[in-house]
């Protein structure tokens, strides 16, 4: 198990001299989502880096920031030609106009086309390959961290799961001799509100057997249970196991809720709260899982 949340980093110097720094962080997302920034003459590789980083994560928001600083003058060409033809067409149109003659250095450097980058020999394959293990270094820091991260939500789990799994239990035991206390409770009110009336013990019975089936959470116990158990089977079982957490946590959250609205007893209503607490601790850090 993951966690979504992760920081990798690397830098070296390049083949060719290009100081390179990749950043990659993660955060939480529904789905897998790749942020990437890099400069516009290394659009080729784009696809490539996506591919990296889907091959690492499942899920999650994942920013990619690859910046590179280039040795002064590497990769720059000026093209003479170019300075030629601007200079020779200056001193024609020039005398016509009244104006300077002759152009600078730094003016035919300023004009388009003069100065262009250099494009390698091998088509930049060597710089690429390089980049590209530049950008795993980065990603295999990444999971790294989100592997620790989920080291930890997995201890979290489990205290969690303890105190649902106890809440459960307790829930269970108090449910035990509900029909007696209906029937002693209904007992005493009837024998309030109508003393001295002769009761009917069989019209009594149907009305606790009632009052017993409404009260009664024995479905809602067993289903708590196995989705507990599904829980703790997942989380042995590791991988992108975030969905399927958030689905068990919001069905055990239903089958509590439904408990909440059946039971009566004080002690049962506080163990169905301490229970609905648990579980919004629980929800909050399955966000967290990829």
């Amino acid at each position: 198990m993951k966690s979504m949340t992760g920081f990798g980093r690397a830098a070296a110097t390049l083949p060719d001299g290009t100081e390179a720094n990749v950043v990659v962080r993660g955060v939480n997302h529904r789905f897998l989502d790749v942020a990437l920034k890099l400069r516009d003459e290394y659009a080729a590789l784009e696809p490539a880096i996506r591919k990296a980083v889907a091959a690492v994560a499942a899920r999650g928001h994942v920013d990619v920031l690859v910046r590179t600083t280039r040795p002064a003058g590497a990769g720059v060409k000026i093209d003479m030609d170019a300075a030629e033809r601007y200079a020779r067409e200056w001193r024609e149109d020039s005398s016509k106009r009244g104006l300077p003659g002759e152009l600078t250095a730094r003016d035919l450097l300023s004009l388009p086309g003069v100065l262009r980058a250099e494009e390698n020999a091998d088509g930049d394959s060597s710089f690429e390959a390089s980049l590209l293990d530049l950008v795993d270094k980065a990603l295999r820091e990444f999971d790294q961290t989100r592997a620790r991260e989920g080291a930890a939500l997995f201890l979290t789990f489990e205290e969690i799961l303890q105190r649902i799994d106890k809440g459960i239990s307790l829930l269970d035991a108090a449910r035990a001799g509900i029909s007696d206390r209906i029937a002693a409770s209904l007992r005493e009110r009837i024998a309030k509100l109508a003393a001295g009336v002769a009761l009917d013990d069989g019209r009594l019975e149907q009305e606790v057997a009632l009052l017993a089936d409404r009260a009664d959470i024995t479905e809602e116990i067993d289903r708590l249970k196995t989705h507990l158990a599904e829980l703790r089977r997942l989380l042995a079982a590791g991988g992108p196991i975030g969905r399927r957490l958030d689905h068990l946590a919001q069905e055990i959250h239903r089958e509590v809720n439904t408990s909440g609205s059946k039971v009566r007893e004080t002690g049962a209503i506080r163990l169905v709260l301490d229970l609905k607490a648990d579980l919004e601790a629980f929800k909050e850090q399955v966000q967290n899982v990829e």
